[in-house]
């Protein structure tokens, strides 16, 4: 799986399932080599077990069709079952190698990350993307990190010479991934936002 430009977080009280379908299927007139830089995040902790799976399994096939990746929030036990590209990892989750030792050496696993100090330790964990937030202000995620922070952690992942990708999460939106991009992320994350089918691009001169 290569590293995401943009992944689409599910929460289904914000975006409904037919409204993120619609999201993800514009970008299908993007050339392949862009729609696999596409992912979409199953994470919807108000849903049951039954309802997390189906709704798994829909999306496993909507981003298979499109050549985009598919990752599972948290539950390692799930991604096996909807045979998943990945896992993203929170604060009380697995860790990296039990991740990997489960679903295989090539599976891309991300960590939460809520500071510069965490992503460090994410990376000397040997996951493949270490996911920062809140960026900028998020409804119940406490104070933003702010731009600083991604320049800071991409200086201090480049000068302990480690290759994690540097993903952003937290109030991003079609407007602001750019600077994201140009204060170091490799890629944005996010739930509400509407990227009308493009891929951000870094700011330019």
């Amino acid at each position: 799986m290569l590293t995401p430009k943009l992944t689409l977080i599910t929460q289904a009280a914000d975006v409904p399932e037919p409204v993120l379908l619609a999201r993800l299927s514009a970008f299908g007139a993007l050339p392949p080599e862009a729609r696999a830089r596409v992912a979409v995040q199953l994470r919807d902790p108000e849903l049951s077990g039954a309802a997390l799976h189906a709704l798994g399994g829909r999306l496993r096939d909507a981003t298979a069709a499109l050549g985009a990746s598919f990752v599972v929030n948290d539950r390692v036990d799930l991604a096996l079952l909807l045979g998943a590209d990945g896992v993203h990892l929170g604060r009380r989750s697995v860790a990296v190698a039990d991740a990997r030792a489960l679903l295989g050496a090539g599976a891309f696993v991300s960590v939460a990350c809520h500071s510069v100090d965490e992503v460090l330790r994410a990376a000397e964990a040997g996951a493949d993307a270490a996911v920062l937030s809140p960026i900028f202000a998020t409804p119940g995620k406490g104070p933003p990190l702010g731009l600083a922070a991604l320049r800071e952690a991409r200086a201090r992942l480049a000068a302990a010479s480690r290759g994690v990708a540097l993903l952003a999460l937290g109030g991003i939106d079609a407007a602001s991934a750019p600077a994201c991009l140009a204060a170091g992320a490799d890629g944005v994350a996010a739930i509400r936002a509407d990227f009308g089918g493009a891929l951000p691009a870094p700011l330019t001169g």
